[in-house]
């Protein structure tokens, strides 16, 4: 993954974050607009706190993810890696989201060398990408050493497989118009694919336009002593 390294790239950087930023700030200064000309209405009062809260939530999302690829990018971000179970992380991990949308079908126990809190982070990433752009259910399997995540969504075209890790890549928003959408700033597939590279997973992605796409981990197994 590239740094930042020169003017170009700094200036592009600031450009996408400009443009992200741009839709929240909108409308928190909108409904905060409606707050002093409307608020004895309560109506519109729980609407536009409801807004502002979200909108204020994706700006610290957008940030904190900045500033992970920013600390990866220098180097700054030091793993405590142990011996640790993959399923657990995963049983844990999809147990949080409590939704029927999400299934987790837990096959061979796999062991890896590895730093807890970053894959967590990891699979949530690969996760929230599946729920965003599939409107059925989504399947977290673990076989042959490997964790797959299934989902049956709007898929990604040939040409974009390998784009979808590149920070602030965004599928095209007119194919997704059918899907309930969650604002992202094309960051999370890039930091989760900094988290694989330094955990030696390797990440496979099938994936068919209208048939879905399947993410697949292949999860180096620590050496049982």
């Amino acid at each position: 993954m590239s740094c930042v390294t020169d003017k170009a790239d700094f200036f592009a950087l600031v450009a996408n974050m400009s443009h992200e930023l741009r839709t929240p700030l909108t409308v928190i200064r909108g409904y905060a607009d409606v707050l002093e000309n409307f608020g004895e209405d309560l109506e519109l009062v729980a609407e536009a706190t409801d807004a502002i809260k979200k909108s204020a939530q994706n700006m610290q999302d957008l940030v904190e993810s900045v500033l992970f690829l920013a600390r990866a990018d220098q180097n700054n971000l030091p793993l405590n890696k142990t011996p640790v179970e993959v399923n657990e992380i995963l049983k844990s991990v999809v147990e949080k989201y409590q939704t029927p949308r999400l299934e987790f079908v837990q096959g061979e126990t796999l062991e890896i060398e590895g730093d807890k809190f970053f894959l967590e982070r990891m699979f949530r990433e690969i996760i929230d990408n599946a729920l965003t752009f599939s409107a059925e259910k989504v399947f977290v399997k673990v076989e042959n050493s490997s964790v797959k995540i299934i989902d049956s969504g709007i898929g990604i075209a040939p040409e974009n497989i390998e784009k979808i890790f590149d920070r602030f890549f965004k599928i095209d928003k007119s194919r997704t118009s059918q899907i309930d959408e969650k604002n992202s700033a094309g960051l999370g597939l890039s930091i989760a694919k900094w988290i694989a590279e330094n955990h030696d997973i390797k990440i496979e992605v099938e994936s068919q336009l209208g048939h879905g796409t399947k993410f697949i981990l292949n999860i180096p197994l620590a050496d049982k002593k």
